[in-house]
């Protein structure tokens, strides 16, 4: 993507008297050389040397907001580039308002209260000799609409110039206390284009005012309530129920309509709302749920304990709140814009343990006995290998384990976490909300509507609205999620819900401190200890951030690498709310070859010194919405244009995790795509290789990879569209991922409410391992370093269960530990997986029907199957498969792998790899394998077989598997040791009885039995696999499908084509191009061929396979549909 695309223009309007026919967009960086032709000699004396592309190139890099006029015939028309600093040589933009602005130009109150967050330099203005003065009025209406918390625009002029006739009409001189400064400051005012709204009491006059503006969004209102609802509510205002208007020119443009008559205690029992107290006051019987899990990404403080700069609390007592044990897990909901369950990695959203969290700490390729910190997929597994003892396991000569109390102290915390795995995927949930018996601190919006001119100005409501209640602090507003977040909730904080219920709304909350614009930041010091220690108080992290702090302010430099750090305190009416504490980012070249950070930026118009890298933010949860302003300030304070912020994985070790904690920042920083590394041959290149910072080669890059977020001043002031529509995935297959991938990285886009449904949770949560890995064929789209680099599941509510019924009338997922999921979009992408096979013999009941299934090759074993009987189909089984084989190290193998897929084969090598004798090892192949050959290459297959005899490991041909029995124990529960194949041919039949420690089932892949189940009782039409049409729809508009899963409508008379067929990193992102069709303003859909008949879409990409077979020969196949 290139810089210019990041945020593609978004036309608005200015005020409707504006007569001249153009429209405003965000400027894009191509913009500059059109501008450039639009240089005149004036443009020159005031803006200085702007006549080259590359010089206005860079100050619209480093502008904070930037607006190009043009037609929709595309012809430009004019350019302005805006600055929260003055141009004027010799005046710093750190502390321009403290020296320069207090000493030359604060002469009366108004000037006295301008500062860098209400007022704008105009650094750049360029328009069409013609049309010059109309469109200097539309650049300054449209930024007084865009950014409502401007209130004047100035523009610094040398000494003995005057500026062009169209800005010489808009702005005017300004008072200068100083006869020696060698400038003079024009002042544009907000009051004279796009004025604040006046704010009163609602009259039934405005009825006449009102209606029409209501009525044109929708009439249901007045369906319901008759052509004088508005009237009649006004008319019944009373001490509890109040309704407002806002005034504009004598008209009536907006109301709202607020009650004081709040239910908080159901409020509290549906949202995480304990990070603000419950919106009452402190009391002595308030009831702290005290089973909380442990912090891992805690970012809010408690909100009560705000006060003002005077001492005195904004609630009655409320700076002497109790601590708060159950705090810092919903400040972590409220934190990341995700449910509370995915502050604790997608737990049951019915307060049930977890099961999502997969463990994700296999350090080693070696079978270690810290390999692994999962439980295992059945029961009887998890039981077997928790009653072993470690001692039982430390004498195998092949697998060399080594458990010894010096060895477990130098275990990592992912290491240390194996021990107990259930500790580790099932943190505990609270059971119960905290009940609070204080006042009540809230009220509530019920009705809201206002002109879309003036949509912007909605703020302008809530100083009067809390006039009206002046004993409540909190200001509430429930919307439905399919409803677009509308500018008013820019200044509101989303909450999320504690509990998944189909028919809640999305909450949002402001608080009246919001309102404050006494904002201060300093150089933090040690009298700014007491207020970080009460910001972090119940932070797990809080050591470290203390010790960083106090680094930060004695001595600038890290206690144990002497590396620089800073730290600088936001203060709002004289009280510390919010901390950064960061250093210069010093691998600035290792980030940019390792990440697309010219995606957003143009990398040679920043200086190698204008990169920070963030280690903590934390801040007080009622100014969180101000999070990005805050950051905006801090860069200009400090000189610097763009941050930097690592996210690290899971399995990452302590040294790498102890000097950053997760922050609420990561909100309003963009997720920025890795590279594709280039693999150099450095022998070769010798002196040209890349230098050791670009390699990682430094000591600082030594750990594990990790995700990168990142933004700019300019960047960070761009607004998003936020997105509440629940969109539930199902299944975390690379057509999954693909689709996560794909919203997730859209930069102007934020989904609030992506949840994965995956029986594993998320891939890649387990740290790199060749063995492992070793036993599954790769597409190569999504490596575990790719995915520690995207670190999708920072973004995604995560929920590890089956999917096992739909209710498509409620739009509900049912999972199979009873948790029910609503959803909005729901898209199918389980994909198809292996099944534990069923021998011959065995009588198997089909759960559904309660009847028999008849004997075949394929037949499912729906029952539990022996704990020795084992597939793969991800890393996840893959590690369980491991850990079965660590578990049963002291008994000689006999292990059977049964299929004739390439999985089988990789398995095969699998073992090997992990120390396996090649004796202990047999390959049994069923019957139908002669008619199809796994490798599609009859060389290939060839080649495997003749160094599968040289490896003396045993192939039986043409065998079905008839039975499996313990020959010592009756309990079907328990291991077996013997399993029965059986071959047919024209005259006789041939037993094999073969002894067995452990059975692998690679027979074919089928769609899952549960999502067939659930797919089939929910009336989706499915023909062998799930049937859609070329746009992934199902016959229900509302459920999306893609991947193996799916196949197409007969109609298309293309039954051999499938998703199966092509690459599935593309099919996902195709799939994500159906939603971003519906929320995307800016998505513009492909080219398709017109007609009434439509065709299967074209995929370019090649599907690929890579896999180590045994004798270490590597197969990698790139196939191509055409």
């Amino acid at each position: 993507m290139h810089p210019s695309s990041l945020f593609a223009p978004v036309r608005e309007s200015s005020r409707p008297e504006t007569a001249f026919d153009v429209h405003a967009r965000r400027t894009e960086a191509n913009d500059a050389k059109q501008a450039k032709d639009l240089v005149q000699t004036y443009t020159l004396d005031v803006f200085g040397r702007v006549n080259r592309v590359e010089s206005i190139s860079y100050i619209l890099e480093h502008s904070i907001f930037a607006l190009t006029l043009d037609d929709y015939q595309q012809t430009f028309y004019a350019l302005a580039a805006f600055y929260d600093h003055p141009n004027v040589h010799g005046v710093s933009s750190s502390d321009w308002e403290e020296n320069w602005w207090k000493n030359s130009y604060a002469t009366d109150d108004e000037t006295t209260k301008m500062n860098a967050i209400n007022t704008l330099f105009l650094h750049f203005f360029v328009a069409h000799p013609d049309f010059s003065e109309d469109c200097a009025l539309e650049l300054i209406n449209v930024t007084f609409k865009a950014l409502p918390e401007v209130n004047q625009i100035l523009l610094c002029v040398p000494q003995q110039v005057t500026p062009e006739s169209a800005l010489d009409r808009y702005f005017q001189p300004l008072e200068c206390k100083r006869s020696d400064n060698n400038c003079t400051v024009r002042i544009c005012r907000r009051k004279n284009h796009f004025p604040t709204l006046f704010i009163r009491t609602a009259r039934v006059q405005d009825n006449d005012d009102l209606a029409p503006l209501f009525n044109q969004y929708n009439d249901i209102l007045k369906q319901t309530y008759g052509d004088f609802f508005v009237a009649e509510l006004i008319e019944s205002q009373d001490e509890n129920n109040k309704a407002l208007v806002a005034e504009c020119n004598g008209y009536a443009v907006g109301f709202m309509s607020i009650s004081n008559e709040v239910n908080i205690d159901v409020l509290n029992e549906i949202y995480a709302l304990s990070a603000f107290h419950g919106l009452r006051t402190s009391h002595p019987n308030d009831e702290w749920n005290l089973q909380m899990i442990e912090e891992a990404e805690s970012t809010l403080p408690n909100a009560d304990a705000y006060t003002h700069g005077d001492g005195t609390a904004h609630d009655d007592g409320n700076i002497h709140v109790r601590p708060n044990p159950a705090l810092e897990a919903m400040q972590r909901a409220v934190g990341n814009g995700k449910p509370i369950e995915s502050a604790v990695n997608g737990g049951d959203k019915n307060n049930k343990p977890p099961k999502q969290s997969i463990g994700a700490q296999l350090e080693h390729d070696s079978l270690a006995t810290s390999d692994f910190t999962t439980t295992p997929p059945h029961k009887s597994v998890e039981d077997f290998t928790q009653s072993q003892d470690d001692e039982t396991m430390n004498n195998d000569p092949v697998l060399e384990i080594t458990d010894t109390s010096s060895h477990r102290a130098k275990m990592t915390k992912a290491q240390l976490a194996a021990e107990d795995p259930t500790k580790y995927i099932k943190p505990k949930l609270i059971s119960d909300a905290p009940k609070f018996f204080g006042r009540e601190k809230a009220f509530a919006i019920q009705l809201f509507c206002i002109s879309e001119v003036y949509e912007k100005r909605s703020y302008d409501f809530l100083q009067k609205a809390f006039d009206m209640f002046p004993d409540r602090d909190y200001c509430v507003i429930t919307i439905p999620q399919m409803v677009p977040e509308f500018s008013l909730l820019q200044s509101f904080i989303r909450i999320p819900p504690r509990v998944n219920l189909p028919n809640i709304q999305e909450l949002y909350l402001f608080h009246r401190a919001g309102l404050l614009r006494d904002i201060s930041i300093e150089h933090a010091s040690e009298k700014n200890l007491n207020a970080v220690k009460r910001l972090t108080e119940h932070f797990s992290a809080r050591e470290r951030i203390l010790n960083d702090f106090l680094d930060a302010v004695q001595s600038q430099k890290r206690s144990d690498t002497g590396a620089f750090l800073d730290a600088y305190a936001i203060n709002v009416a004289n009280q510390t709310s919010a901390l950064i504490i960061f250093s210069n980012e010093e691998n600035i070249d290792y980030l940019r070859s390792q990440y697309n950070i010219e995606d957003f930026i143009y990398f040679d118009l920043h200086k190698r010194s204008d990169h920070i890298h963030l280690y903590h933010f934390i801040i007080n949860p009622i100014f969180a919405y101000m999070t990005k302003l805050f950051i905006k300030e801090i860069l200009r304070k400090v000189n610097k244009t763009c941050v930097y912020y690592p996210i690290c994985p899971r399995y990452a070790d302590d040294e790498m995790l102890k000097h950053h904690s997760p922050t609420y920042a990561i909100h309003y920083l963009l997720p920025v795509r890795p590279r594709r590394l280039i693999q150099y041959n450095l022998e070769k290149l010798k002196m040209n290789s890349p230098t050791d910072c670009v390699l990682g080669r430094l000591p600082s890059l030594a750990h594990s990879q990790f995700a990168l977020a990142f933004s700019t001043t300019k960047i960070i002031m761009e607004p998003k569209i936020t997105i509440n529509a629940r969109i539930v995935i199902v299944g975390a297959s690379t057509v999954g991922l693909a689709v996560l991938e794909a919203l997730i990285m859209c930069p102007y886009l934020r989904f609030n409410n992506l949840t994965l449904i995956s029986p594993h949770g998320m891939p890649g949560e387990f740290p790199p391992s060749f063995t492992r890995n070793l036993f599954l064929p790769s597409n190569l789209e999504y490596e575990t370093d790719e995915l520690t680099r995207l670190s999708l599941r920072s973004y995604v509510n995560i929920i590890g269960a089956k999917l096992v019924s739909l209710n498509r009338p409620m739009k509900l997922a049912i999972l199979d530990d009873e948790t029910v999921v609503p959803y909005d979009h729901l898209l199918l992408c389980t994909g198809n997986q292996f099944q534990i096979i069923a021998p011959m013999q065995a009588i198997v009941i089909n759960p559904l029907s309660r009847k028999p299934v008849p004997a075949k090759l394929d037949r499912i074993l729906f029952q539990p199957p022996p704990p020795n009987v084992l597939t793969i189909n991800d890393e996840f089984d893959a590690a369980m498969a491991l850990k079965w084989l660590r578990m049963n190290h002291h008994t000689e193998h006999s292990i059977l792998i049964y299929g004739a897929t390439v999985e089988s084969y990789c398995c095969v090598n699998a073992l090997l790899a992990n120390g396996i004798p090649s004796n202990s090892i047999q390959l049994i192949l069923p019957p139908d394998h002669a008619q199809t050959n796994a490798f599609n290459d009859p060389t290939v297959l060839n080649t495997v077989r003749e160094t599968l005899q040289k490896l003396n490991i045993q192939v039986h041909e043409n065998y079905s598997m008839e039975e499996w029995h313990n020959r010592d124990v009756i309990d079907v529960n328990q291991p077996i040791d013997h399993v029965v194949f059986r071959t047919k041919d024209k005259k006789q039949s041939k037993d094999l009885n073969l002894k067995c420690t452990t059975l692998f089932c690679f027979l074919n892949k089928q769609v899952n039995y549960d999502a067939f189940i659930a797919i089939n009782q929910s009336s989706l039409v499915f023909d062998g696999r799930l049937v859609i049409d070329e746009n992934n729809h199902t016959n229900d508009p509302l459920i999306y499908a893609g991947g193996s899963l799916t196949k197409f409508k007969r109609g298309y008379h293309r039954d051999d084509w499938t998703h199966a067929c092509f690459n599935s990193k593309e099919v996902g992102t195709m799939l994500a191009n159906q939603l971003f069709a519906k929320y995307d303003p800016l998505y513009v859909p492909s080219k398709t061929v017109s007609g009434k008949n439509s065709l299967i879409p074209t995929y370019k990409k090649p599907k690929r396979i890579y896999a180590v077979l045994p004798g270490l020969f590597t197969l990698n196949c790139f196939d191509v549909i055409s």
